[in-house]
């Protein structure tokens, strides 16, 4: 039997509280999906498991140039969300998104740090900031008729 885990915001969100969602076969009970992630995570103590049938949600098809478009329905899919009791279960994807995160905060530490300053802050003779058409200040307003430019 295939168990694996379902990697999205939801189920990345209820990791930190020790619930793990895994996608199941249709014709799978309980016990099965108990005694599969016992076999695939020796090191783990299960609490609780309850399984979910999703419906598959019906989706429009073409079916040629004269004939109207007909419906049909993607599969069913059954979850298991599983609340360990001990241990802890690791998922390479969520694994990549934290040090992507971790990476991500320390390159805006960096950049803030190294911030140049203000084109703002640098005056010409008369007052007006010497690099005013990079910064946009007194551009010209674009109407999108013929005569403006």
């Amino acid at each position: 039997m295939l168990i694996t885990p379902r990697v999205s915001e939801k189920s990345y969100k209820l990791a930190a509280g020790s619930v793990y969602v895994f996608d199941v076969p249709l014709g799978a009970c309980k016990a099965e999906v108990v005694a599969e992630l016992i076999k695939q995570y020796p090191d783990i103590k299960i609490a609780d498991v309850r399984l979910m049938i999703t419906k598959g949600k019906p989706k429009a098809v073409n079916r040629g140039k004269r004939s109207r478009p007909g419906t049909t329905t993607r599969k069913d899919t059954k979850k298991a969300y599983v609340t360990l009791r001990e241990g802890k279960i690791e998922v390479a994807a969520f694994s990549e998104i934290e040090n992507q995160a971790k990476a991500d905060a320390a390159e805006a530490e960096e950049a803030k740090s190294d911030r140049n300053p203000s084109p703002l802050s640098e005056k010409d003779g008369e007052g007006r900031p010497t690099s005013a058409k990079k910064a946009g200040l007194f551009a010209k307003r674009r109407t999108g008729r013929r005569g403006d430019k």
